[in-house]
């Protein structure tokens, strides 16, 4: 709820009718109710009796003249007198009762409207809340068991309200704030600019939303109206009114309470609104008399029970917070509040209201009342948008079509009337008629204006009528009339003849009246859609006693493309859903679909709910149907091509039943094709009959042996034979039929086979030579056997033929000259493993395995040499290609040559370029220790040759050396233990290895590793032999000796004559032992031996 300052209109409630035989004496004034916010028309101001210069009656009130005294009437209350032509409206004649004149009927200010104060919405609801209990606060009885005042109850209220209004003596004021703007002070409910995520801000029942939902026609309206598409607000207190009236242009209304007290309604139904009207003239004459427009003003107020003793119907409501109330067209209707509240009300306007809209601009017309917008400009907006759109609607063109319709009638006989009067006085007609030569012609403009104008421009000045298609301007004062007032309403100086002449004056069209007619049948043609397709449809019933389905069905296609609710729709809709019904029943018998049903046939009994959809097939089945169908067509009455061709089906059907009972007397002079096609037509029926299953029966029987005498000759399976005698079980066929007993006794050969097969197949030994006797068996003999069976047979002896191949293959191979064309043992190894997969193993595995036997004794060999014995064979070669890879290193003779004793890279305080570069390219890098390679890790230097040694490579830990402690190498005192992982074959041991290659039954994988390590070192024997000789042997090549020295205690194989020379040479030069080195004979490994499986085993078992 928005906080919000409104300005109440200030109401006494006095009373709420007018005894016209009584008068109110000169010192009283009449009391009139009402409480809405339109003031009534305002009279002008008194003047005080002290400052009249004249008696009074002696000159009219208005105008302020003193002639025409005879039209001059004088009232019976304040003894005024009055113009009767001045009187708003004019009085034509002296009335034969006693009158009054308007200030004294209604009031001049004292009683009625007045202007309240400025609220906030807190303020007014203290003010009235104070109000009402004050106003109860002596007038309820006391309550002796609440020991207080009764509370005030709504019918309190309502019985006090009524008796204010009887009242002629007792005078309330209450304040009401009515008609407030909701554009200016905001809405109660939310809206879209404010609350856009908010679902009740385009919801219809939304008041700023529903005068232009898609359904209403203000929708059509180009500007706001206040109070009509724009909500008012409305904030009451106790006893505040609003008094008997029905809305501008007769329009819906809705009004909804947001919170507050209750809005007690009384509501007249609009049948009754002119037995209404004539109840209040009578009630009150004089004033219709002198006011005919009385009840636009609203504020009379008379009784419910007045008005149901002059047969008008009353009825009574009261509206609570968060409800609402609608008032329809024309309705009557007026209420109080019982306090403090807050509703919120707008006109809509469906489509039913435009005859109420065109009948309420008439009474406005006629009482010269200001029309709130121009309702022919509604109705043209709607034409014009949806002809401009193309998208007019039968729903629209329902309400529109007509409207149009008396729109252009009205139009077309107020202009000819006009044209008319026009021609009476002047000569041929510029408008009408076609002029030639210079001859005399009228003087009235005219114009067709398409542009839209402002609505003052063609407002009637006399009627207030919007003359939105047709207006009449002076030209001299300015002045708009309508065609009803143009020429008579003296809209200058110039007399009537002229007027209507046009001299000085302009006819303005906005559209011509072909223009109008052609929007009009654009119209009019849409909306008689549904009439015109409703009169096919009878014309096709009528014409024809058994109307065409595909006309039905084309009728109802075109209805239901009709966007509107068409009367005979449904039942059309009916009737053709029954003939299709029949059509589609009558289909299954005439379409050939039972060869297609029959295939699918195991599937579909598969299915859920197969019991139900069996017994449905079979009564479609029937044959007794075809003829219910026909009859049924008959009864229907319609036409369709498969009522005939059903009526051929049936005659088609006892053509086949007579072929079907002779054909089967004569079985045996029958050719089962010929029978065949007898039982296909009797199938494309589509029904049953007992022709058709035994003739099924026999043809399947006829079937049955002459595939059986096919398949004499025939391999077929064990499960083939079964199922081919089952289904001649199934069949009936005689147990003494020739191929019966045929397939029985295969039937009975294929299972003792399959049992001596899978007996055989399963013996942890298969004896392969009675496996092969039994496939031979199933092939020379054709036995049925299941070929799952024979090909488990068939693998296992294939399995055995290939095992047998491949060993025959290898044995072979393996006795070659020419070593390259021997199999690998890698080959033979893998045979091997898959040999002992096979259950039993074939001929000639024994000698394969005694070879590969003596091949692994020579693998074992160099395992020994390696000092590997204990472990596995494919250890072998990953230490051989170690060896060779640490041999590469120690007998580099290229890269690695004699050299001072150099510092490590980390070591130097800044290494140069090229040492930086050194480490990238292994032709300038540093290598030390015994491994020959690169800086790594922990290393420690010999105090006496200055090399660098890995601690890795020393086996020495980190936490063992000390800052100051002195170290000595292998190289430099013999004494000290190099650490050895494996143990290093002599030179010569492997070079005997090698030799025994060629008497190897396979080609070892070792062979092209044990080459290279061979050729390595033997290539780097011949390099130092130079250097090992003893004669040239000089102290100055100590240096060089320790160098190759540290390269041969690196390698990974023994070179027994150089190690001991160097040595020998390096302690007669430089001795560090007191003895001198002994000779090497061996290189053993430093390590623990690794323990044997037996060893293990008894370690463990102690």
């Amino acid at each position: 709820m928005y906080f919000m300052h409104f300005p109440p209109s200030r109401l006494h409630l006095v009373i709420g009718e007018v005894d016209l035989a009584n008068a109110c004496p000169a010192d009283a004034v009449p009391t009139v109710a009402g409480s809405h916010m339109t003031l009534f028309r305002p009279t002008p101001p008194r003047i005080p009796g002290e400052h009249r210069s004249s008696a009074p009656g002696e000159k009219c009130e208005n105008c302020g003249k003193n002639d025409d005294r005879g039209n001059i009437l004088i009232c019976e209350s304040c003894d005024l007198g009055y113009h009767m032509y001045c009187l708003d409206p004019q009085v034509t004649h002296k009335p034969d009762y006693d009158w009054h004149c308007p200030r004294c009927l209604v009031g001049d200010g004292q009683f009625g409207f007045e202007e309240g104060g400025i609220y906030s919405l807190k303020q007014f609801q203290e003010k009235a809340a104070d109000f009402k209990e004050g106003y109860f606060q002596n007038k309820m009885p006391f309550d002796p068991v609440l020991n207080c005042p009764r509370p005030v109850t709504e019918d309190d209220i309502e019985r006090e309200f009524w008796r204010l209004v009887a009242s002629l003596e007792e005078t309330v004021e209450v304040e009401y704030g009515a008609d407030i703007h909701s554009t200016t002070h905001g809405s109660g409910f939310p809206t879209i600019e404010k609350n856009p995520r908010d679902p009740y801000s385009t919801d219809p029942w939304n008041l700023n939303i529903t005068p232009l939902h898609a359904e209403s026609l203000f929708r059509h309206i180009k500007s706001d109206i206040s109070g009509m598409t724009v909500p008012w607000l409305y904030i009451g207190m106790i006893f505040s009114t609003f008094c008997w009236h029905n809305e501008d242009h007769y329009a819906y209304s809705a009004n909804y309470q947001h919170f507050g007290s209750t809005k007690t309604w009384y509501g007249i139904p609009g049948e009754d609104a002119e037995k209404f009207e004539n109840a209040m003239r009578e009630a009150i004459p004089e004033l219709f008399e002198t006011q005919p427009d009385l009840l636009f003003q609203l504020v009379t107020l008379l009784t419910p029970e007045q008005l149901k003793k002059a047969g008008v119907r009353v009825y009574a409501l009261d509206q609570r917070a968060g409800q609402f109330v609608v008032t329809f067209p024309q309705a009557y209707h007026a209420g109080f509040n019982h306090g403090f509240n807050f509703n919120e009300a707008v006109n809509f306007a469906p489509n039913d209201w435009e005859p109420f809209g065109d009948a309420g601009v008439e009474r406005l017309q006629q009482f010269r009342r200001q029309p709130c917008f121009s309702h022919d400009e509604l109705l043209w907006t709607a034409a014009e948008g949806a002809s401009a759109n193309g998208v007019i609607t039968i729903q629209t063109a329902k309400w529109l079509a007509p409207a149009l319709e008396r729109l252009r009638d009205r139009e077309t006989a107020q202009r000819q009337g006009f044209i008319d009067k026009h021609k009476e006085h002047e000569g041929p007609c510029v408008i009408t008629d076609v002029i030639e030569g210079a001859g005399p012609r009228c003087h009235i403009g005219f114009v067709i204006d398409e542009e839209d104008v402002p609505e003052e421009e063609y407002q009637c000045t006399h009627c207030k009528a919007y003359a939105y298609l047709s207006r009449f301007k002076c030209t001299t004062s300015g002045k708009v009339m309508c065609l009803l007032h143009a020429g008579n309403f003296e809209c200058c100086q110039m007399p009537q003849e002229q007027r209507y002449a046009g001299n000085n004056h302009t006819l303005h069209y906005r559209r011509t009246e072909d223009a109008i007619e052609a929007i009009y049948e654009k119209v009019a043609e849409k909306a008689r859609l549904p009439e015109q397709w409703e009169e096919k449809v009878e014309a096709i019933l009528e014409e024809q006693a058994t109307p065409p389905l595909k006309a039905l069905k084309s009728l109802l296609n075109e209805g239901e493309r009709i966007p509107y609710d068409l009367k005979s729709l449904p039942s059309l809709k009916a009737f053709v859903d029954r003939c299709v019904e029949w059509v589609d029943e009558a289909t299954n018998y005439i379409v050939r679909k039972q060869q297609n049903r029959r295939k699918n046939e195991r599937a579909w009994r598969k299915g859920s709910k197969a019991a139900e959809l069996e017994e449905r097939d079979r009564e479609l089945r029937k044959v007794e149907n075809i003829k219910k169908l026909l009859k049924e067509a008959d009864k229907i009455g319609f036409d369709c091509p498969e009522i005939t061709q059903l009526r051929e089906r049936a005659e088609a059907i006892d053509s086949f039943r007579h072929d079907a009972k002779i054909a089967m007397q004569n079985i045996t002079i029958r050719q089962t094709k010929e029978l065949e096609e007898i039982l296909e037509r009797g199938q494309s029926f589509n029904v049953d009959m007992p022709e058709i299953e035994k003739l099924d029966l026999i043809v399947k029987q006829m079937k049955w042996n002459d595939r059986c005498r096919e398949n004499r000759g025939r391999f077929l399976s064990l499960k083939e034979t079964i199922d081919l005698i089952d289904e001649g079980l199934k069949l009936d066929i005689p147990e003494y039929n020739d191929h019966l007993c045929h397939y029985m006794e295969q039937r009975n050969s294929g299972i003792a086979w399959e049992t001596k097969a899978k007996e055989l197949v399963n013996a942890e030994v298969i004896h392969y030579p009675q496996l092969e006797s039994l496939s031979a068996q199933a092939q020379a003999a054709a036995l049925p056997v299941s070929a799952e069976t024979l090909a488990q047979v068939d693998q296992i002896l294939n399995k055995q033929r290939e095992a047998h191949r491949q060993i025959l293959s290898l044995y072979d191979r393996s006795r070659k000259e020419d070593i390259t064309k021997r199999p690998t043992y890698a080959e033979v190894r893998e045979t091997m493993e898959h040999l002992a997969e096979l259950n039993s193993k074939p001929q000639g595995t024994i000698d394969l395995e005694k070879e590969q036997k003596r091949h692994e004794d020579w693998m074992r060999k160099g395992k020994k040499l390696f000092g590997k014995a204990n472990a596995p064979l494919h250890i072998l070669k990953s230490h051989m290609e170690y060896v060779l890879e640490r041999n590469l290193d120690c007998f580099d003779i290229n890269s690695d040559k004699p050299r001072l004793p150099a510092e490590p890279a980390s070591r130097e305080p800044s290494p140069s370029e090229q040492k930086l570069h050194s480490w990238e390219d292994p032709r300038f890098r540093e290598v030390f220790c015994i491994c020959r390679r690169i800086e790594a890790g922990m290393m420690i230097e010999c105090e006496l040759c200055h090399e660098w040694y890995h601690g890795k490579c020393l086996k020495i830990a980190r936490g063992k050396v000390k800052d100051d402690e002195k170290y000595t190498c292998p190289v430099c005192d013999w004494r000290v233990r190099i650490p050895r992982d494996a143990a290093r074959p002599k030179l010569e041991d492997l070079q005997s290895w090698q030799d025994e290659i060629p008497n190897l039954p396979f080609q070892p994988d070792e062979e092209e590793i044990l080459s290279k390590i061979v050729d390595n070192a033997q290539e780097f024997r011949s390099h130092v032999a130079p250097f090992c000789n003893p004669v040239m042997a000089t102290a100055d090549e100590s240096e060089t000796q320790r160098f190759y020295l540290r390269k041969i205690e690196g390698a990974e194989i023994l070179l027994a004559y150089e190690t001991n020379f160097f040595r020998q040479e390096l302690h007669k030069w430089s001795p560090v032992a007191p003895e001198p080195p002994p000779v090497l004979d061996s290189s053993k490994s430093t390590r623990k031996p690794r323990p044997t499986k037996l060893q293990k085993l008894m370690a463990q078992h102690g």
